[in-house]
């Protein structure tokens, strides 16, 4: 039977049809990319096409500097670095805000490494110079001895500032486009829980050890799901019940479980927990007492594997990594979230497989009554489908979720190294209707080494994290060694990378 962009844009909208909620008219937009994409290797590991970047997109481009929520008080700030930049965003007024040049006009010291709360003024820690919150010049100490100096020619050099959905954009190009022509209608696919109505619960940032569009792309796709999360596979194959659209500067995917009706096997009862089973081959993995994993297939055959799928007795010799890493070695405390109910909902329901009409509701049902006692009756206004893994890219590297998910990512360079980046994973929540919610929760630091369980805050996240992260240095290590001259991307299942690569050719173009 054939299958591809048509076919799932039709069981998509067959779901849209049989839902009982109307689904905003956002989603019932069709946008596919045709054609084709290579990408050169170079521009994962090439320190020129690095360079290149930071003139034609960093320095150009509207990025997400911060949220509201790290500067909530009038004289707070925070420090904004990307590629060897850096940028401070001050709150100048309840609703106001600034951003300069995080330099001193003086002899060019940081005026502020991380940033700062409730100052009345901005002051340079190497010899005092300071400056008003809105920029202007406060005081030059021992004036006498600069009388060359134009005083009214001393402010703090601006960039533009635009919000969204309260987070803080910045743009260094004096003559960039505004931000609300930018990002387009994006905030039309947030109508019923808009990121304006949130707050930010948590924020976790780990440098990780490949170039920022290696590690941003890990996120962009379902592709990888299969074989890199199978723990949270339905019985629908994951690469292919994904709908992709793109949409100026940003695209969207849509994964529905129970789109495809050709499934995988059907391997019998679900294991209990602690025990986690890979859908594609059936093997069971049981986490140990001595930190290593119990492997067994369905014919019987055992093994014992290391956290890093390293063998170590039994007559099994290869396992999934991948599930290895999610069931040995270090673990979340208890009461972390479990994101597995999406494949257990299926293993323990009476509903026929091959009815993904039902399978789709259900899900979403549970998704619902689990956001109900976070919104309460406002998960009774959204259709089935804003239930469902909804993920978005606003070009370069700004990544919200659908309504009803916390999180947002972003990803940036670590400094200039075309060998490392910074992921950052931010929750946000529903603002309260009373108002209040704990404000300026502070980032939350992982180093290139640490372990993503290091942040239990992000729950079972952190390990889906960590199988991510499995494959990413050993990705940005491929690219180094490998004979080809270009990657070679999915024509739709990589539509959003497709797309992203598009754009950033089309900004390196620029003159």
């Amino acid at each position: 039977m054939p299958y591809g962009p048509k076919e799932i844009e039709e069981k998509y909208h067959r779901l849209l049809d049989a839902d009982p909620r109307r689904a905003p008219e956002s989603f019932r937009r069709d946008s596919r990319m045709e054609g084709i994409t290579r990408v050169p290797v170079e521009q994962f590991t090439s320190r020129a096409f690095h360079d290149l970047e930071v003139e034609k997109v960093w320095k150009r481009a509207w990025q997400m500097a911060c949220h509201e929520d790290d500067i909530p008080e009038v004289g707070d700030s925070i420090a904004y670095d990307i590629a060897g930049l850096s940028f401070l965003v001050v709150r100048t007024g309840a609703d106001s805000f600034k951003a300069f040049y995080n330099a001193c006009l003086h002899r060019g010291r940081k005026l502020k490494e991380c940033g700062g709360k409730r100052a009345t003024e901005i002051r340079c820690p190497f010899h005092g110079w300071a400056w008003n919150l809105d920029g202007s010049l406060k005081e030059i100490t021992s004036e006498w001895d600069f009388k060359y100096v134009d005083k009214s020619k001393q402010n703090l050099p601006e960039v533009k500032v635009g919000k969204w959905g309260r987070f803080v954009f910045i743009n260094p190009d004096r003559n960039c486009e505004p931000l609300e022509k930018f990002v387009g209608d994006l905030s039309s696919h947030f109508t019923v829980l808009p990121y304006e109505q949130r707050y930010k619960e948590a924020h976790v940032a780990k440098i990780m050890k490949a170039n920022w569009k290696v590690v941003q792309s890990a996120f962009m796709e379902a592709y990888h799901t299969i074989l890199t999360h199978p723990q949270i596979v339905t019985g629908s194959s994951q690469d292919g019940n994904t709908k992709y659209d793109v949409f100026g500067n940003y695209s969207r995917a849509i994964t529905v479980a129970g789109m495809e009706e050709f499934g995988l096997t059907n391997w019998g009862p679900v294991p209990a927990l602690p025990s986690q089973r890979d859908v594609r081959d059936g093997y069971v993995y049981t986490p140990r007492s001595d930190g290593y994993c119990d492997v067994r297939t369905p014919d019987g055959r055992t093994g014992v594997f290391t956290p890093r799928a390293v063998w170590v007795s039994g007559e099994l010799g290869e396992a999934n990594p991948h599930m290895c890493d999610l069931v040995a070695g270090r673990q979340l405390p208890p009461g972390a979230v479990d994101v597995r109910g999406r494949s257990r909902v299926y293993a323990s329901s009476s509903i026929d497989p091959m009815d993904v009409v039902a399978q789709h509701r259900a899900m979403a049902h549970m998704q619902r009554e689990g956001f109900r006692t976070v919104v309460g009756d406002l998960a009774d206004q959204a259709a089935d489908i804003e239930f469902a893994p909804i993920y978005f890219t606003l070009f370069p590297n700004f990544h919200p979720w659908g309504s009803f998910n916390r999180i947002v990512y972003r990803f940036r360079p670590n400094g200039n190294n075309p060998d490392e980046a910074i992921m950052e994973c931010l929750y946000l929540a529903p603002i309260p209707k009373d108002g209040k919610y704990p404000k300026a929760v502070p980032i939350h630091w992982l180093g290139k080494d640490d372990d993503w369980v290091e942040a239990p805050e992000l729950g079972m996240l952190a390990k889906v994290f960590n199988q991510d992260s499995r494959n990413l240095p050993f990705v940005q290590e491929g690219l180094h060694a490998t004979a080809m001259q270009h990657l070679q991307l999915a024509s739709y299942n990589e539509t959003k990378l497709r797309h992203f690569h598009k754009l950033l050719e089309e900004w390196i173009a620029r003159p």
